[in-house]
């Protein structure tokens, strides 16, 4: 009978590096953009958690 594998094992070694051209560029989300006259309502209802 072999000993139970102990499961903090996978924990003891890092994941390789992950390559710069593996990544994806991010958007910037601080700015909304302006919303069309149908939409302000929902985007209105949106901000306020409605």
């Amino acid at each position: 009978m072999t000993a139970p594998e102990d499961p903090r094992a996978r924990f003891r070694a890092l994941p390789d590096p992950v390559a710069p051209e593996d990544t994806v560029e991010s958007l910037d989300t601080a700015t909304l953009p302006l919303p069309d006259e149908g939409q302000e309502r929902e985007q209105m209802l949106r901000h306020v958690g409605g």
